[in-house]
């Protein structure tokens, strides 16, 4: 990572990796990294290991959003500073386009299609959030969703598009705090809130590949209010959430121990994840429908888990 940085021009000795995220088509990973100066994407081709700054010039800072469906532009919320610009970068020539998403947007996410785009927006804290859709032209606006009182993060499309997912929590200045994971059908209608979930630390709704089931983090020490402020006490465990019934099942059930980063294999039999359940942050897998488990790495400080093989996901 040092060297690669060097490369690039980042000061790497305030940063750390914050997230992964694979392309649709297997041939990229996006690198959320965290600086005492900013946050910035740096994008990994796959088949050759060479890393570049994703965020293109002028911009300096930016949080990964998601990635198109055709697997080759991703979607970046540059400088975010009150007027956030949400760009369509395109990963193999650094072309972009700015997307006709209103002033704070936070969010937005393709349909599986890529015809419509979802988006979310606050004017901050107390204000609460409202999710819109749109075509991918910037027409036919619908507001789907207004909550005055909850922030909406990470709306996510199921691979069908019949149904979204989202993480609903209280808008609030508590930094890590105690949300909701909510479900509704394609257009945002019919919403369901199925259970508890961890919110304020970045933890996403997974779909399945069938779209059947949501993997979710679960934070397990709910009342202790050390967690609501510092990270470091936090205890989760990764949970199932059948998007029919909307019955939930713990997938993992470590005490004590950050359980996050459920990704599932292409083929959804199985998740792979990470927990700090034996003091240090490790990769395992687990067999959703047996629960049987496997270690994947031995003290090795690794998260973030992705699914990469032969060029697909």
């Amino acid at each position: 990572m040092s060297a690669a940085a060097e490369d690039i021009q980042i000061d790497t000795a305030m940063c750390e990796i914050s997230g992964l995220h694979d392309s649709p088509n297997g041939r990229w990973i996006a690198v959320d990294v965290n600086c005492e100066a900013g946050s910035h994407t740096l994008l990994l081709e796959a088949s050759t290991g060479q890393i570049q700054l994703a965020e293109p010039e002028p911009w300096s800072d930016s949080f990964f959003l998601n990635w198109a469906p055709d697997g080759d532009s991703f979607l970046l919320r540059v400088d975010p500073i009150g007027d956030d610009v949400i760009l369509l970068v395109n990963a193999r020539n650094g072309r972009f386009e700015q997307m006709d998403t209103p002033s704070f947007t936070y969010d937005v996410a393709f349909s599986p299609d890529g015809k419509r785009v979802l988006y979310a927006v606050s004017r901050g804290l107390g204000f609460g959030s409202e999710v819109w859709l749109m075509d991918r032209n910037g027409r036919n606006r619908e507001q789907i969703i207004s909550d005055p009182a909850h922030v909406i993060a990470y709306p996510r499309w199921s691979p069908t598009g019949d149904a979204i997912a989202y993480i609903r929590m209280a808008d609030s200045n508590v930094p890590f705090t105690v949300g909701e994971l909510a479900l509704a059908d394609g257009n945002g209608r019919g919403e369901r809130v199925v259970a508890l979930a961890d919110a304020g630390h970045g933890y996403q709704p997974v779909w399945s590949p069938d779209g059947r089931q949501v993997a979710f983090v679960v934070r397990e020490n709910a009342g202790e209010s050390a967690a609501d402020v510092a990270a470091f006490y936090l205890e989760s465990n990764v949970y199932l959430a059948d998007a029919a019934s909307g019955g939930v099942r713990a997938v993992t059930r470590f005490e004590g121990a950050l359980t996050d980063g459920p990704a599932w294999s292409p083929n959804g039999a199985w998740m792979a994840f990470s927990t700090d359940v034996g003091g240090v942050a490790d990769v395992w897998l687990v067999e959703v429908a047996s629960g049987e488990m496997q270690q994947v790495t031995q003290n090795a400080s690794a998260f973030c888990p992705v699914w990469i093989a032969g060029g697909k996901r």
